[in-house]
């Protein structure tokens, strides 16, 4: 049993690493296609499609009557999103972001962070609340597109003469996308099963693996991003990602079917998420280089959360 949970495991890095890979040249050469920045693409194609796994999961826990398993996924996998993947692409490859890059999509996922606390004090998210927050993330789709638009329009963007074709960034992007999906499930399927012949416990298995195992096409993609050099891809992608998952997962598995949280949330985990989110926004909004020791910082920032959660 444990030998094949670790062929899992081992099956599931490899289409984690090759998959990442083959989805950032996709992500990339559609930006350049399409005359769109890196960093809308980030925001939207790689968020989007690294979050399947968060709105598939919470999609089945709500319908599965397991509010608790669908928000502790969101809130889980936004707190990796920050510390883990940032932290863990920091310390391979420091990073500068551009000063002014995110003066407008920082504030929306700290905006969408924030509404975690009125809606864990109220205790549920409602139909009519999912559907707001889903056309929240609609209206920040429209105006990020503008925005890329408008900015490569004022910086001159080549004529696409010399850009691969439509066809291959699409095949590319499809099928790297689908290797990360692939390899997150072997991996987490692995992983699990290992921590249970272990004799870990259901809770931390659903607190730790769950939301890091969701977070891993993030985390592949972001590493992949950053040792190439695509740093708006790094950058849309952790912000996008989070985003969607409050948004997104959250507001449809809502539409579908109220979500119950619980109101102790609004005093332990979204205060932890809040503070990662802030801390992360303080090493990316400096125009400064992420460096490595604040890679450090971030990481042993998740590793306080997990801490502080699981305990």
């Amino acid at each position: 049993m444990i030998l094949l949970a670790c062929v899992f495991a081992l099956l599931g890095f490899a289409g984690l690493a090759y998959g990442a890979d083959w989805f950032v040249d996709g992500a990339s050469g559609l930006a350049r296609r399409f005359h769109i920045s890196p960093l809308v693409i980030g925001l939207t194609v790689v968020a989007y499609g690294t979050s399947a796994p968060e709105i598939g999961t919470c999609l089945v826990a709500v319908l599965g009557d397991s509010p608790g398993l669908a928000v502790g996924n969101v809130i889980g996998s936004n707190a990796a999103n920050l510390g883990l993947i940032l932290g863990i692409t920091a310390v391979m490859t420091p990073f500068a972001v551009p000063r002014g890059l995110l003066r407008r999509e920082f504030w929306f996922m700290l905006g969408a962070t924030l509404l975690l606390w009125p809606l864990a004090t109220a205790g549920v998210v409602s139909r009519p609340v999912g559907i707001a927050l889903a056309a929240l993330l609609v209206a920040f789709n429209v105006l990020s597109v503008r925005w890329g638009r408008n900015e490569e329009a004022s910086t001159g963007a080549a004529d696409g003469a010399d850009e691969p074709a439509l066809g291959r960034n699409l095949t590319t992007t499809g099928v790297g996308l689908v290797a990360l999906l692939i390899g997150a499930e072997l991996l987490v399927r692995g992983a699990s099963d290992i921590a249970r012949t272990l004799g870990a416990s259901e809770t931390v298995i659903g607190l730790t693996l769950v939301a890091i195992g969701t977070s891993l096409p993030e985390l592949a993609t972001s590493v992949a991003a950053g040792r190439r050099g695509q740093i708006q891809i790094v950058a849309g992608n952790v912000i996008g990602s989070n985003l969607f998952n409050v948004l997104g997962a959250l507001g449809i598995s809502a539409a579908v079917v109220p979500v119950a949280m619980e109101p102790k949330l609004a005093t332990a985990e979204v205060p932890g998420v809040v503070l990662l989110t802030l801390l992360a926004g303080a090493f990316m909004l400096t125009g400064r280089r992420v460096a490595r020791v604040e890679g450090v910082i971030l990481l042993a920032g998740y590793a306080a959360y997990l801490i502080f959660v699981v305990l």
